[in-house]
């Protein structure tokens, strides 16, 4: 019996844990990564650094991408102190901070987002061109699911969508992908969507939640606060979309 556990718990291979800063990155600034904004309660926010601060180097190791960046950091390693170097309005700063272990992405997210108001957008419908933003969920229970026409559990999700929209007109459905809009027209020529398809082309309200894995579905109640964050299909958006039908009948 020790044997057999034993066997079991050495079935899968030992992987170190993953350090972070707890900031979402631009690789596109010059001679260094900039920072986009600064995850709450993260090594990055307690040692003070801000968007806009434009990371140089990690220790002595100088830092132009994220790859460069996330092999600086495996190499430390989690609960170890580093000194990051970057530039803040034209000065030359540095801050210390320990590593602490990246979260899981359903953690991630509950911790960032859940029970606090959606992040600021502006997205544009693929059937009209429509710019929608914060306030057209005002007064209704939403929910958004990010996606792409390239993924299958994406795909799967869609006949269930399709059949739960139309029947739940107090519920707003919104599908937000960041592709190519004639890439999605030419996907919807083929793919039926009952409910309203858009694009978020800067990925601006993708990165601000920090969606790493799709379809990721969130619920947000008529205030404009998420209630509820489902990651994957099945059972999961089936969970959601209950919460959401009693959502939307009031107290």
């Amino acid at each position: 019996m020790f044997y057999f556990i034993a066997t079991l718990l050495n079935a899968a291979p030992l992987q170190q844990a993953q350090p972070w800063l707890g900031v979402a990155i631009d690789e596109k600034g010059k001679a260094g990564i900039l920072i986009k904004s600064v995850l709450s309660k993260t090594p990055a926010e307690k040692a003070g650094l801000q968007p806009g601060d434009l990371i140089t180097a990690i220790d002595s190791s100088a830092v132009q991408s994220r790859d460069e960046l996330m092999a600086v950091l495996r190499s430390k390693g989690v609960g170890n102190s580093v000194t990051v170097h970057f530039t803040r309005q034209g000065k030359v700063e540095k801050k210390t901070l320990k590593l602490e272990a990246l979260p899981d992405r359903v953690e991630l997210m509950q911790q960032q987002v859940l029970d606090k108001p959606l992040p600021a957008f502006k997205i544009v419908t693929v059937s009209d061109r429509k710019t929608l933003t914060n306030a057209n969920l005002a007064g209704k229970v939403s929910i958004i699911e990010f996606w792409a026409t390239w993924c299958p559990a994406c795909r799967a999700a869609i006949p269930r969508i399709n059949q739960w929209a139309p029947a739940h007109s107090k519920v707003q459905f919104i599908g937000i992908t960041d592709e190519n809009e004639e890439l999605v027209k030419q996907f919807l020529k083929t793919e039926k969507m009952n409910y309203t398809i858009a694009i978020d082309a800067e990925q601006g309200l993708q990165t601000a939640l920090q969606v790493g894995s799709i379809p990721t579905f969130l619920l947000v109640d008529s205030k404009g606060v998420v209630r509820d964050i489902a990651l994957g299909g099945g059972d999961y958006l089936e969970a959601l979309l209950k919460k959401a039908e009693a959502l939307s009948k009031g107290p």
